[in-house]
């Protein structure tokens, strides 16, 4: 996990909110990244960056590094801050850092600190003519580049394909799928050949780092589900088209 310093960037600092109420284990999110207004606990950060993590809750709260696994490893450790008060942490060497307050174990995060952030970026209305309200649905992303806005929906494979815009230098794509569009993602092909691939559930979706090489321009996901094909509109609009044709029949009939 653990890498070298690299000491070629500008030091930037973030900021990560612990708001009001994130005490309370049916809260809906304990995290706010400022900047970006992600919930998840998760930022991604240059070597040599600080994050700072501001009590905005009534109860004190730690900000205690933890192994993926969950078991504390020394790194780092706040201690108790109260309301109003903050712990900051800079980050030297590359690598994923979990995190979680040592009072209430369900607020956790992870800092991916890289030599290359790519940005949060964001698709919006993906399979949009399959759900009530027409938005469908929206995907995170963090990238050096973009996705296309197209997303190729395939019901019957049950997998999602995305089409990078330019060229990447990166390695990894990191991204955030909404459960009721896919669900279990079990694999992920980049450029036609299958990749290695994380996976963790996020507050949002399931969270996927997909392995690829430089420049790759498919990446392809396939679940234990993908919402269907004839969704819910669409269902919907075909019902009342079947109630409608039945209810002239049955007129014609009547007169008849």
């Amino acid at each position: 996990m653990v890498g070298s310093p690299i000491l070629a960037f500008a030091v930037t600092e973030y900021d990560i909110n612990i708001p009001s109420g994130a005490s309370d284990p049916g809260a809906p999110f304990f995290w706010s990244e400022s900047t970006t207004g992600v919930t998840t606990g998760e930022i991604t950060v240059y070597p040599r960056d600080t994050v700072s993590w501001h009590n905005g809750d009534g109860p004190a709260h730690t900000v205690t590094s933890v192994t993926q696994s969950g078991e504390e490893d020394g790194i780092f450790d706040s201690g108790l801050f109260h309301a109003g008060e903050s712990f900051t942490w800079q980050f030297e060497d590359l690598g994923d850092f979990y995190y979680y307050c040592y009072l209430h174990p369900w607020m956790n995060g992870v800092v991916h600190v890289t030599d290359n952030l790519g940005s949060v970026q964001t698709i919006d209305k993906v399979a949009s003519g399959f759900t009530d309200d027409g938005l469908g649905f929206e995907i995170k992303y963090i990238l050096d580049t973009n996705l296309e806005s197209l997303v190729d929906v395939d019901s019957n494979e049950k997998t999602l394909t995305f089409h990078i815009a330019g060229g990447t230098e990166l390695e990894e794509l990191i991204i955030v799928l909404p459960v009721k569009l896919i669900e279990t993602p079990t694999v992920v092909w980049v450029d036609g050949q299958e990749t290695t691939f994380k996976s963790e559930d996020v507050f949002t979706g399931t969270k996927l780092i997909i392995k690829m090489e430089p420049f790759s321009k498919e990446i392809k996901i396939m679940g234990a589900y993908v919402i269907p094909e004839f969704g819910f509109l669409a269902m919907g609009i075909l019902s009342v088209g079947l109630i409608a044709t039945l209810v002239i029949t049955r007129s014609k009939l009547s007169i008849i």
